[in-house]
């Protein structure tokens, strides 16, 4: 996609010049020196998040896909692939972009708010992905119903590399088009720092 959902929540809350604390948290948890629930909680401190705000995001979110993402996830789906999400991101901020990508309500797995009336009062921390070892969890799931031959992830935080080293995924391919992290970058069986890479990789 190109944002992560809720640093992206966040900024348009809180302004830009709270964007390095922002992506000092969010690096923290992707690079592994915090905990990914550590650096989720940590964020949702920062502001008071409502209703309006999720819906404002979410709308404005689909504005910010990384260019050629849509195609490149159609072809994938034309040559017989079945493509899923599966992210440490909030699925009321994800779900209007996605479902432009093609994703269907049963092919989206992501964090959940807690609501208290209209403002968000935490995150559900019975949902795997809002820790680490949460990616691996959910695709030893989709193993399980036998109809994936193979499993290959994307992504670009340390908690998409587990899935790897936890042996949920077959394949692990790093992309660092919107953000390298060098604990991925020298890790990661394949690395792709462009679209165009990740293209190749995925399609040959």
């Amino acid at each position: 996609m190109g944002v992560e959902s809720l640093d992206y929540l966040l900024t348009r809350k809180l302004g830009p010049e709270a964007a390095e604390q922002i992506e000092a948290l969010t690096s923290g948890g992707m690079n592994g020196t915090l905990s990914f629930r550590q650096s989720l909680m940590a964020r949702l401190d920062l502001a008071s998040l409502n209703r309006n705000d999720i819906t404002a995001a979410a709308e404005a979110l689909r504005d910010h896909i990384t260019p050629g993402m849509a195609e490149l996830l159609s072809d994938l789906r034309q040559r017989g692939d079945q493509v899923r999400a599966v992210s440490g991101g909030f699925e009321d901020v994800l779900r209007p972009v996605l479902g432009d990508l093609g994703f269907g309500s049963g092919e989206i797995f992501a964090n959940r708010f807690v609501w208290q009336a209209d403002t968000v009062a935490g995150l559900e921390t019975d949902n795997p992905l809002s820790e680490n070892g949460g990616k691996p969890h959910i695709l030893n799931a989709m193993a399980q119903d036998g109809q994936f031959a193979a499993i290959w992830m994307v992504g670009d935080g340390v908690t998409d590399l587990e899935t790897l080293s936890a042996g949920a995924a077959d394949h692990f391919i790093g992309f660092g088009a919107i953000a390298r992290r060098d604990a991925v970058a020298e890790r990661a069986p394949d690395y792709a720092n462009t679209l165009v890479e990740l293209r190749r990789l995925l399609l040959g």
